[in-house]
């Protein structure tokens, strides 16, 4: 229900009965606008929401309609009743009026009025100019002269409801009232004696006939059943409508069931299809993961059988060496298989010792270079102080001699004279003089990965000879690099060599040399003094952190940890190296570390650990980079190859002149009738011809490489 603001003076609110009659109603309010300036407009609308049951329970008897019709019928009214009064009020908007609306809910209008007369103490009640909907018939041509205005009733603020009721019934007839609002019939007018306005319309009298009144009731009633019949009529078309949809969504929903319970079907079959070709797919995998198992096992089988075949050749080749050996004599046997120099040699080689022939000079004595029976060679001079007899070091240099693998130094000979050690001569320098120097030539990543293979794989050799041997004395300088930039240790065992007194031990040397290679020197040895497999490990990962950033030791750990916990190993890797793969190199830097913990149970193992990582690594070095294959080139040493016929030497004997030739080219070349020799062509004190073992090892461990 609707209201109009409390606090509202009723003098100055007019209130106007409005219908839906939409044009009529507009006339009203221009009238009352025009007539009643100044004041305020309060719409007033009674509707009547059963009035289509009261219909039926009277005229109907036979139908009844359905509660949610009912409901729906009532819903829509009051919407519908809403909307147009705020379309009267919105007429008054351009006008300057303030206006408000009063909807009463009442199924008698006559009432529903004299429940607003008394509810909201109306002053001013303008009624008439409803929408004339209905044909009047006769009883329009006897109104025809009145309707000149609408009725405006004045009413006393003092007259109460019952007086109103007295009020009405004298002037209007019963049942008249209904007529001004709900149904719109044509206008009553009332005319107010002390009310003077000047107006379009004149006031006329509100009294009618009662006859007159009761025909258009009557008349009014008619229309009503007829029009009642009809909506009942288009009910029932509606329901019959419904029920058909209805019967149409039903099939539907029948044929909607058929159709999922099919794509189900369909889903179900797709689904047990989807299993048999993932069944077919794992199946097919399997296959094909056993025939690549079974090819890599035939692979293997393979190598196996080549490894095998060239170690039977081995085998037979040293059996035919060792023959050789146990048929010669035996006080020969020392100086024939492991050569003994002489003074006047040494000398001689090393042109009295020249400075200028130097190569080298450490804690264990000097180096130079020289040329010795035709041979490139590098002399070690041990130092002269020492309590061992010529004897013991006769002994110790031929278990040296036996030690032979292609990454160690190769010994060719001995003088006990001068206490010095003949080794091949390796020209391509050390480690540390291409790490030091690696702006002008820097050492690719490839390479640097084979040489830290290489020292791997030496050391792994030395730690399971029984024996065990310890180097003892890693870093980069004793690490030579030939023309294949192929590793080799040397100072191997040189520590044995050379005994120094109880006062000046070695312990006490290191520990006060702040020089570098003290980062080299397992700190465990500063403890205990004694020198361990894992020594050598330590060692070697010192080395290997080198290779991989070619930085000075100082601070060395410490910078590759703090890279690898902030994940930025590159920052650290020696970029002149080449574009280092990050996965494998990520592997080493850990293993590098690792190796130099400060305790040795918790370095890692050479072979299961180091050599599982490194050895893979290498083979991928050598097969992806095509433009270091010119550096990795096999060459021949020139010692290997005989002056005479220009090729390798397959059983290289030593001449009269100190040449080592193949046996076969000097046999020939003596037998002939020479009796000088080949290279100087100077005559031959004898034709007697040694075998040269030493040479001949060197040339068997080239060639398995």
């Amino acid at each position: 229900m609707g209201s109009i603001v409390e606090d509202a003076d009723t003098d100055t609110v007019v209130y106007v009965a409005v219908g839906k009659n939409a044009y009529k109603t507009q006339q009203l309010l221009h009238w009352t606008v025009k007539n009643f300036s100044g004041k305020e407009i309060c719409l007033l609308h009674i509707h009547q929401p059963h009035s289509l049951n009261s219909f039926s329970d009277r005229n109907l008897s036979g139908y009844e309609p359905k509660d949610h019709a009912t409901k729906a019928f009532q819903e829509h009214g009051n919407q519908t009743v809403h909307k147009l009064l705020d379309q009267y009020v919105l007429t008054l908007v351009p006008a300057g009026v303030r206006a408000y609306k009063l909807l009463i809910e009442m199924d008698d209008i006559e009432k529903g009025i004299t429940k607003a007369i008394a509810q909201h103490n109306i002053r001013w009640l303008v009624m008439g100019a409803a929408a004339d909907r209905y044909n009047l018939g006769e009883y329009s041509k006897h109104t025809s002269d009145i309707e000149t205005g609408p009725a405006l009733l004045v009413l006393n603020p003092n007259t109460d409801a019952k007086q109103f009721e007295n009020i009405k019934s004298e002037s209007i007839p019963v049942g008249a009232l209904k007529y001004f609002d709900s149904y719109d019939m044509k206008e009553i007018k009332s005319v107010s004696s002390h009310l003077s306005l000047n107006s379009k319309w004149p006031f006329n009298n509100v009294m009618m006939d009662r006859s007159k009144l009761a025909d258009l009731m009557f008349h009014e009633d008619k229309t009503f059943e007829s029009q009642c019949a009809k909506e009942i009529r288009r009910r029932k078309e509606v329901e019959e409508q419904l029920a058909r949809e209805k019967q149409e969504v039903q099939k539907m929903k029948n044929q909607r069931d058929e159709i999922l319970e099919e794509l189900q079907m369909v889903q179900d079959q797709n689904s047990a299809l989807m299993n048999q070709i993932s069944e077919s797919q794992c199946t097919e995998t399997e296959l094909e993961e056993k025939i690549i198992s079974a090819v890599d096992l035939l692979i293997s089988f393979r190598e196996q059988r080549d490894r095998l075949r060239i170690e039977h050749a081995n085998a037979v080749r040293e059996v035919k060496v060792l023959r050789k050996i146990g048929e010669a004599d035996t006080s020969f046997s020392y100086r024939v298989e492991f050569p003994a120099f002489s003074f006047v040699e040494i000398n001689e080689a090393t042109n009295d010792f020249d400075p200028s022939w130097k190569i080298g000079e450490g804690r264990y004595g000097s180096v130079y270079k020289g040329q010795l029976r035709n041979m490139h060679v590098a002399i070690k001079m041990l130092p002269s102080y020492g309590c061992q007899s010529l004897l013991e070091f006769q002994h110790q240099v031929e278990v040296l001699s036996r030690v032979r693998h292609p990454n160690l130094l190769t010994l060719m000979g001995s003088c006990a004279e001068s206490r010095s050690l003949v080794y091949e001569y390796i020209n391509n320098g050390s480690l540390e003089s291409h790490l030091a120097h690696k702006e002008k030539n820097p050492l690719p990543w490839q390479i640097r990965i084979s040489i830290a293979t290489d020292i791997c794989s030496a050391l792994i050799f030395l730690h399971s000879s029984e024996p065990c041997i310890i180097h003892g004395n890693l870093k980069p300088s004793k690490v030579l690099l030939d023309a294949n930039f192929v590793a080799k240790l040397s100072d191997l065992g040189i520590p044995s060599l050379v005994q120094r007194s109880l006062d000046s031990a070695d312990t006490s040397t290191i520990c006060n040399n702040p020089n570098e290679r003290l980062a080299y020197v397992d700190p465990e040895y500063f403890v205990t003094g004694k020198l361990t497999p894992e020594s050598d490990v330590y060692s070697f990962g010192v080395i290997l952190l080198q290779l991989l950033t070619g930085r000075p030791l100082l601070g060395l750990v410490r910078d590759m940890k703090c890279a690898l916990e902030k994940e930025n190993l590159k920052a650290v890797l020696d970029s002149s190296a080449g574009e280092w793969p990050f996965f494998q190199t990520e592997q080493l830097a850990y293993l590098a570390l690792r190796c130099c913990e400060k305790t040795w149970l918790n370095r890692p193992d050479l072979v299961s650990e180091i050599w599982s990582v490194l050895e893979p690594f290498k083979a991928t070095c050598i097969d992806t980079p095509p433009h270091l294959i010119s550096k990795k080139l096999r060459r021949i040493p020139s010692h290997f190859v005989c002056p005479i016929v220009q090729e390798v030497m397959e059983d290289p004997y030593i001449a009269a002149d100190g040449f080592t030739y193949e046996e076969e080219a000097i046999r020939g070349w003596l037998n002939s009738g020479h009796d000088t020799s080949p290279m100087t062509n100077l005559k031959l004190d004898h034709t007697d011809l040694v075998p040269n073992y030493a040479l001949h090892n060197a040339i068997l461990e080239w060639q398995q490489q």
